[in-house]
């Protein structure tokens, strides 16, 4: 009992500084005797005052308890609340200090919540945001209460320790379904929302408003109902799509504290949410020195909960990216013609060109789409004003890698590959509006 009592219990810093004040009293009292019969009273009040200090942190009627409230899996690059709810019984307001046991990959090693607590429940929040996928371990909730009379501080250690997930940014694909599905959804008491192209399906025969095509008037039905109706149609549903993902070692830079892979695996988890919820099938493939995840497409219960999983576990390697394995890897899993999208980098226009040849072998089988990582920092350079011979040369790099960048788009579509560039903020958005736009134009 004792042993475990002393496990909790602390001094606090006012105990200390006290306690050398009188210290320094007592050995002045050497010269100035009046000092050390002050020094002495200074000691004795020190251990009344702790001594009532502790009885009245560590009474019968002072209790703490502390759960955390989590979600059972986070996303990576999301900003996730945390809850530490808070319960305590007494009859004075206490100072406490709350340290949650944060998992290593958070890097915060002096992470500390300061509250002052009335008797009752308490919720305290705090965010984090993980920029790795994996499983995050969670420890203990310590809660240090300091006494009425801050001389005493009382340890509580709280039993929440637990392990969380990390998974590509759920968070993201519920967003990025809301403003797509905004975009082509018909609301309640609203018309279809007319786009372009007429690679339709035939849907319904429906009376015309204003805004529809006159295109797609359907005379026969008019002349029978003597009003005009129009055919209403809706996209070619069962199409197949591919995301592949190169690891290669370009993949590692960081953007924002998250690698370009995982930007990657979110905007690949959020296109391929919407293309089954499109009626499409998704499908998966990772690559780099040789094959990581290979997922057929389809549009099954739980195809989703599938790339998910495949996507949880993908790393980048220190190797190039074997475009010929893609290929046959490719050419073995999508036997009908799919919308194959390629999230890539290439750092020159050099291995570009290396990359062409598989990649035009890949377009005369199934429309492919490339995109591209956009670094705006070197737009910015370029176009800054510079006088120093350091400054000349940063902008002349700038220059250079603006310029390959721009004849690396250019070169992809000059062959009839749908070629475009997004920052990695941004690429879950663009990879989307290019699918519908692909999707309405019947190019799928």
């Amino acid at each position: 009992m004792i042993r475990r009592l002393l496990g909790t219990f602390f001094l606090t810093p006012l105990f200390f500084t006290t306690g050398v004040s009188a210290v320094f009293l007592c050995a002045f009292g050497f010269t100035f005797p009046p000092l050390f019969f002050a020094g002495q009273a200074v000691i004795l009040l020190l251990i009344g005052f702790t001594a009532a200090d502790a009885a009245l942190i560590y009474g019968r009627g002072v209790r703490f308890s502390a759960k955390r409230v989590i979600p059972k899996i986070l996303g990576i690059g999301d900003l996730t609340e945390i809850e530490i709810v808070l319960d305590y019984t007494g009859n004075f307001p206490v100072r406490i200090e709350v340290i949650d046991e944060l998992p290593a990959q958070l890097q915060k090693r002096d992470f500390s919540l300061q509250h002052l607590a009335e008797p009752g429940r308490h919720v305290l929040k705090y965010t984090v945001k993980p920029v790795n996928r994996g499983a995050y371990a969670f420890g203990l909730t310590r809660i240090y209460a300091e006494g009425p009379l801050r001389f005493v501080r009382r340890g509580i250690y709280a039993q929440t320790a637990c392990e969380v997930p990390v998974y590509p940014s759920i968070r993201l694909m519920r967003e990025t379904e809301t403003a797509a599905f905004d975009r082509i959804s018909a609301r309640s008491g609203s018309k279809r929302l007319n786009r372009i192209g007429q690679s339709y399906e035939f849907e319904q025969i429906t009376p015309f408003v204003e805004g529809d095509d006159f295109r797609n008037i359907n005379w026969k039905a008019t002349g029978k109902t003597r009003e005009l109706m129009v055919n209403q149609f809706r996209d070619e549903r069962s199409q197949n799509m591919y995301c592949v993902i190169s690891k290669g070692r370009s993949m590692r830079l960081t953007f924002d504290g998250l690698s370009l892979l995982d930007y990657a695996i979110n905007a690949t988890l959020a296109l391929s949410n919407v293309a089954l919820k499109k009626y499409d099938k998704a499908g998966l493939i990772t690559f780099s020195d040789k094959i990581g995840t290979a997922l057929r497409a389809e549009n099954r219960r739980g195809q989703l909960r599938k790339i998910l999983e495949s996507l949880y576990a993908e790393t980048e390697r220190d190797r190039e990216p074997d475009y010929e394995l893609l290929y046959r890897s490719l050419d073995r899993l999508a036997k009908n013609r799919s919308l194959v999208v390629l999230f890539t980098r290439f750092e020159t226009v050099q291995s570009a060109e290396r990359a062409l040849p598989i990649l035009l072998k890949i377009r005369k089988k199934h429309p492919l789409m490339v995109v591209l990582f956009k670094d705006e920092m070197p737009e910015q350079a370029a176009n800054a004003v510079k006088n120093t011979a350091d400054d000349i040369y940063l902008r002349t790099l700038a220059e250079k890698y603006v310029h390959e960048r721009t004849e690396i788009i250019k070169r992809l579509r000059s062959r009839g590959i749908h070629a475009l560039s997004s920052t990695p903020d941004s690429l879950s958005v663009t990879t989307i509006n290019k699918y519908l736009e692909l999707k309405a134009r019947g190019m799928i």
